[in-house]
């Protein structure tokens, strides 16, 4: 079976999250393969909007359904409507929900357009199986994802290691779950740096992600304090809420002219390539872009145990470790040890795997071997419709 041609991708907004970049380069590979590919964003006025727009390419229709900007489940209800109608019109070969947060809506729309020959592909960017909700709430989330996977054709997780997990909390939804290669490494990240790697006394350690309670760069800003190399910089790239309360605990430990917290940037690939270790100190990820980016420029990485495959990705990989322990003296005991030692060689080769073009044809590859399996799945004939309405 070929991969469908007519593509909507379905996103709440262009946020400053991994899986939105992710599918701006997935439309981009599947339009420049010949394909009719949209973009249907639930919320105007994401954080890096006009950036990731730019990446997507003014020749791919971007379908805007409001500016709603409370919480996302809101948000997400109040595009419902219009998304159905929008599908409905089109008609779309296949439907991409681009990350957890747009499962359901997904797939209420694709059930609610009525449309019998659309497959729906939900793609899982945080742990589902392992998700740190208890109680009533992840009872209420076990249940909206069981009503999502009974409409998709397929789910796909980020790693064998994640899908082994839907298997076991799902049982029955089993042969949905395929693990997919994301597309996180670009051509420049994969280019060999014009400048030697990181040299001299001052040694730079480096923190990304958005500035939010998940990344927990408290409790790396907390080690970095305990760190015996006094010489060291600390760089968190990245923008998010808890600025304000980062920024205070650097001034509570004296830290100031120690860390630095220049905001999101756009590329990160020569901010690796200087850096001499890379620490990500999250307490949960689907699979972190950040990793195979440090990677891409041969940066050792440190990493908590915050998603499925740390272990066999980054626990397994010389040079690399997993934070066994975050007590703060243990993880800037382990942050010594790795700046002692010399820089790897052997990560790019890694990385290589999530290269942009490895991403896309395994998404193509995963489209073209899953037939549609809803039994009353039809072929439905529409007219195009897509805009990049305001």
């Amino acid at each position: 079976m070929s991969p469908p041609h007519r593509v909507s991708f379905i996103l709440h907004r262009f946020s400053r999250g991994g899986s939105d970049r992710v599918t701006a380069y997935l439309a981009r590979g599947f339009a420049d393969r010949g394909m009719d590919v949209e973009l249907l964003v639930v919320t105007r006025g994401g954080e890096v909007e006009a950036a990731l727009t730019a990446l997507v390419g003014a020749d791919i229709p971007i379908r805007y359904f409001g500016h709603f900007g409370g919480p996302r489940a809101l948000d997400l209800m109040r595009g419902l409507p219009g998304l159905v109608r929008h599908l409905r019109a089109r008609a779309p070969d296949a439907i991409i929900s681009t990350a957890n947060n747009t499962a359901w809506i997904s797939a209420a729309a694709l059930k609610l357009s009525g449309l019998r020959g659309t497959r729906l592909f939900l793609k899982t960017t945080n742990p589902i199986a392992a998700s740190r909700h208890t109680g009533l709430t992840r009872r209420i989330r076990r249940w909206g994802y069981r009503k999502a996977f009974a409409v998709a054709d397929a789910v796909w997780p980020l790693s064998a290691e994640e899908s082994a997990e839907l298997r076991r909390e799902y049982p029955d939804f089993g042969p949905l779950f395929r693990e997919i290669v994301n597309p996180y490494v670009t051509p420049a990240m994969l280019a060999r740096p014009n400048a030697a790697p990181p040299s001299g006394p001052r040694r730079t350690i480096i923190g990304v992600g958005r500035l939010t309670a998940q990344k927990r760069f408290d409790r790396l800003i907390t080690a970095f304090a305990l760190v015996a190399d006094r010489d060291v910089h600390l760089t968190i790239l990245g923008e998010g809420e808890d600025r304000e309360a980062l920024e205070t605990q650097v001034e509570a430990l004296g830290l100031r002219g120690r860390i630095s917290m220049p905001g999101y940037v756009d590329d990160v690939a020569g901010a690796f390539h200087r850096a001499d270790l890379f620490v990500l100190t999250s307490d949960y990820e689907g699979l972190p872009a950040v990793v195979l980016e440090a990677m891409a420029a041969n940066c050792p990485v440190l990493s908590t145990d915050c998603f499925p495959a740390a272990r066999s990705m980054v626990g397994a990989t010389q040079g690399c470790a997993i934070i066994d322990s975050t007590d703060p003296h243990d993880l800037a005991k382990l942050i010594d040890a790795h700046l002692s030692g010399p820089r790897p060689s052997h990560l790019r080769a890694l990385a290589e795997r999530y290269s942009i073009a490895n991403g896309v044809a395994s998404h193509l590859a995963a489209m073209a071997g899953v037939p549609i399996t809803r039994p009353d799945a039809q072929p439905v004939r529409s007219t195009v419709l897509g805009d990049r309405a305001a």
